[in-house]
């Protein structure tokens, strides 16, 4: 799997705005879906929605690094399908579904190793735990 981070309109918008990232996410949703990641992240949503983790409130750290800033807390959660994931989806706190370019959202790839978000495995389990340990918002130069 490659990476292919997206970032919706409403994501750069805000940036570009002053937003922050450490809370810009903060109370939103992780979603993980099997089937083919959209073109862009102001499309609406592809595949089957496999499990949703609920993010804290920060969700990222309180500052960034080289570009780069990492999760924080916990995220983690029952999967709810099981099934094969494929790319993922995080939500700010509004969790606006479907095609809408202001929405603030970003999405990516899920793999084992060279993929957007690193999951343990790919093959979901219905009702297994799914914890997300290690997660970063890279923004490459």
């Amino acid at each position: 799997m490659a990476l292919n981070p997206k970032f919706s309109t409403g994501f750069r918008n805000a940036l570009i705005d002053g937003g922050d990232v450490t809370n810009m996410f903060s109370g939103g949703e992780l979603h993980v879906y099997s089937g083919t990641q959209p073109a862009d992240a102001d499309a609406a949503e592809a595949g089957t929605k496999l499990a949703t983790i609920v993010l804290p409130t920060p969700a990222f750290a309180a500052s960034a690094s080289a570009g780069s800033i990492a999760k924080s807390g916990v995220w983690s959660a029952s999967v709810d399908i099981g099934g094969t994931a494929a790319w993922f989806r995080v939500y700010d706190s509004a969790v606006t579904l479907g095609a809408v370019p202001t929405a603030v959202r970003m999405d990516g790839t899920v793999g084992t190793s060279a993929a957007d978000l690193i999951l343990n495995t790919v093959t979901l389990v219905a009702l297994d735990p799914l914890t997300v340990d290690t997660f970063s918002l890279n923004l490459v130069a």
